[in-house]
């Protein structure tokens, strides 16, 4: 309720950020999918999204979070090592077993 009494001080367009106040007026959105977007306490609602998906998550706020399970968080968001393959190539090919295929 704060919020309608600070808006109506301001004039009705003061921002670009007024649109996403108010819900599109129209039948068919366009360019819009429709998602679920799950809070970290559980809940979720229906937004209409730019990406199609199924499910947006919004990270838990790890000042709530206890130690533990800040670290185990922190940990996974840390970019992971790379294994390098390197390849050992055999040369085990003889010339000389095919020479009889090649014409001169």
């Amino acid at each position: 309720s704060s919020f309608l009494y600070q808006s109506r001080r301001f004039p009705c367009r003061c921002n670009a950020n007024r649109a996403v106040l108010c819900r599109t007026k129209r039948r068919i959105y366009g360019r819009t999918y429709p998602v679920s977007l799950v809070y970290p306490n559980g809940g979720s609602i229906r937004i209409r999204f730019h990406e199609p998906r199924i499910i947006l998550q919004i990270p838990p706020d790890l000042n709530d979070c206890s130690p533990e399970e800040r670290q185990k968080r922190l940990l996974r968001r840390a970019p992971q090592s790379r294994l390098t393959l390197q390849e050992q190539i055999e040369d085990t090919f003889d010339q000389e077993a095919y020479s009889f295929l090649l014409k001169k």
